[in-house]
């Protein structure tokens, strides 16, 4: 595994170090034709509204700050981004040895007289085979395989799956009664089909939950976040039992997420949303993407094995991710006007023209 980072690399302390272009080992001229040719605005996903400078976006390269959209300490839920945040706590959850990720969920938690229903519980049906990668899909991947078909609770009662353009109905392997509440389960036996699902990391969060005995912000608080410069009192991580009691979290869409069933509380610990919704600034998120970049090292130490790190796109115009070519790292909340793959990006949001060279400025928090 490699740990060696160019001697140019830094870290931010309490913000980060803007420097120029020119500093940055970029071409002035190309730099500022590509940012120009970018229609960078807010999001409107959902009925949203993200006007008056309620967006923002922070691009970085080599732990130095080179550009900013918007507002980029402006805080707003980050819809699907927080499914990063799960893969690093399964991957801490293993470092701990506290689970097998290729082992089946329902040898840590059954959910036996906690989940709703007993079609429900992880010991019967497909879930029998169900592990934690299934939930969790393959690292270069966006879809999971853990046979959970639900997206939006909405959209599931119309017979359609998808977020943005709904073009399709439900996969044949699917069993629809139009209740979402009801049919959150795995439907195909885990492994089989591919499909991108929030449901599946709702069923993740409570099992992680039961897993750690403990809030799972506290423990990205300690492990993670607390690590790289974002104090705990900057961001925080919606519970499923709050995200459920609003009928349009997101104003266009009512009914979002009728699906997030209980428990919401295990052992009196408050389940977070594994599908997304943690809350947090785009120049926090860069963070995350520079340590992305440094595959999980940060001033010299390593957080997290970077098995268990990857990026991630939110459906509200939202991202982290970062690239270990050119060091580049991005943080996006609730911003229109990027084609960026977060969730499987391997190059930069820079064309590699733009690059002429390393960063050229003393490195200050090695």
């Amino acid at each position: 595994m490699q740990t060696d980072l160019p001697g140019w690399v830094t870290f931010p302390e309490s913000d980060w170090v803007r420097i120029t272009p020119a500093e940055a080992g970029l071409d002035p001229d190309r730099f500022a034709a590509f940012i120009g040719g970018l229609d960078i605005r807010g999001s409107e996903f959902g009925g949203e509204d993200h006007s008056g400078n309620q967006w923002g976006a922070a691009l970085t390269r080599g732990g130095y700050l080179i550009h900013e959209w918007g507002d980029r300490r402006y805080r707003f839920q980050t819809a699907s981004v927080g499914k990063a945040f799960s893969w690093a706590l399964i991957g801490f959850a293993v470092e701990d040895g506290l689970l097998d990720p290729d082992e089946p969920i329902n040898r840590s938690w059954t959910g036996e007289g906690q989940l709703s229903h007993s079609h429900k519980y992880l010991d019967r049906g497909h879930h029998r085979g169900l592990t934690w990668k299934h939930l969790i899909g393959p690292r270069e991947k966006s879809e999971h395989y853990g046979g959970f078909a639900i997206e939006l609770g909405l959209h599931w009662q119309e017979r359609k799956s998808g977020v943005r353009e709904i073009t399709q109905g439900l996969p044949e392997w699917v069993n629809w009664s139009g209740d979402p509440f009801y049919d959150l389960y795995a439907h195909a036996e885990p492994g089989t089909v591919g499909l991108y699902s929030s449901a599946g990391f709702w069923r993740l969060s409570q099992a992680l939950t039961v897993v750690w005995g403990r809030d799972l912000k506290d423990v990205l608080d300690e492990r993670l976040f607390g690590k790289i410069g974002i104090p705990a009192d900057r961001w925080d991580w919606l519970t499923g039992e709050h995200v459920k009691s609003r009928k349009h979290f997101y104003p266009a869409i009512p009914d979002s997420y009728t699906y997030l069933d209980p428990p919401y509380e295990i052992d009196g610990v408050p389940v977070r949303s594994g599908p997304g919704w943690v809350v947090i600034s785009a120049s926090d998120l860069a963070r995350f993407g520079h340590l992305n970049a440094t595959r999980g090292i940060w001033k010299g130490e390593r957080i997290i094995d970077q098995a268990w790190l990857r990026g991630h796109s939110g459906g509200n115009g939202s991202g982290a991710s970062g690239e270990s070519r050119h060091f580049t790292a991005m943080g996006v909340v609730t911003t229109e006007g990027f084609d960026h793959p977060h969730a499987v990006v391997t190059t930069s949001l820079l064309p590699d023209e733009v690059f002429v060279g390393p960063v050229s400025r003393e490195p200050v928090g090695r």
